[in-house]
């Protein structure tokens, strides 16, 4: 999409966008905290540390599938991908393109 801003969407349509945004990452961050509890129930159940590696598996794609799920959500303002910036994926709370804060619905103005 063109980064041209002389077309800056609705409210509405960036506030939807951003919450979007946050709960793809809200998601990522479950995925990363329910590693350790998880781990534990599954040496628990096995026993072992081959009977858990399947869960850690399941617990590995899982991480990439949100990981490239968060990573490939757009800006609602300029359209580009909001956490990648051509090969590099950074986590910041702003657009890495026209640096819209992550909680800008949420500022007054």
């Amino acid at each position: 999409m063109d980064t041209n801003q002389s077309e800056t969407p609705a409210p509405e349509v960036i506030a939807h966008g951003l919450r979007r945004i946050r709960l793809r990452r809200w998601i990522l961050w479950v995925v990363l905290i329910i590693y350790l509890p998880t781990m534990w129930l599954a040496q628990q159940v096995t026993r072992s540390f081959h009977g858990a590696l399947p869960v850690f598996f399941a617990w590995v794609l899982l991480l990439i599938i949100a990981t490239a799920w968060s990573a490939a959500v757009r800006c609602p303002r300029c359209g580009n991908y909001y956490h990648v910036n051509g090969m590099m994926l950074l986590y910041l709370r702003r657009c890495l393109h026209c640096q819209l804060p992550l909680t800008a619905d949420r500022e007054k103005n």
